[in-house]
């Protein structure tokens, strides 16, 4: 669970600079290239900032739920498939969480000797 907390972070760090970036950027080149007043230029690229910050907050929000509900599934499948296992084999589990116990235990001077 810690490597999908580590994965949502590295999303949400990079997908609002990503989009207000690029988006940004076309639209300041645009309207370069249209030989807009510079006066109109800053104003409609700051304009297009703030609404491409709002899409982009939005955005990561949409897909931070989706990645929370798609690893609630995740984990609501696999507790049913341990339980599945534990259902079918139990005597099974009890037998390795000896032998868990019994390696954990062993030191390393017990195995070079």
């Amino acid at each position: 669970m810690n490597e999908t907390e580590d994965l949502k972070k590295f999303n949400k760090k990079i997908i609002t600079p990503l989009i207000v970036l690029s988006a940004t950027a076309f639209i300041a080149l645009f309207t370069y290239f249209k030989h807009y007043p510079v006066g109109e230029w800053l104003l409609i690229v700051l304009c297009s900032l703030v609404v491409f910050v709002a899409i982009s907050l939005l955005f990561e929000k949409m897909i931070m739920r989706f990645m929370d509900v798609n690893n609630e599934k995740a984990l609501a499948l696999k507790a049913e498939e341990e339980k599945l296992l534990e259902e079918e084999n139990p005597e099974e589990e009890t037998l390795e969480g000896q032998e868990e116990t019994d390696s954990e235990s062993m030191e390393v001077r017990d195995i070079l000797e």
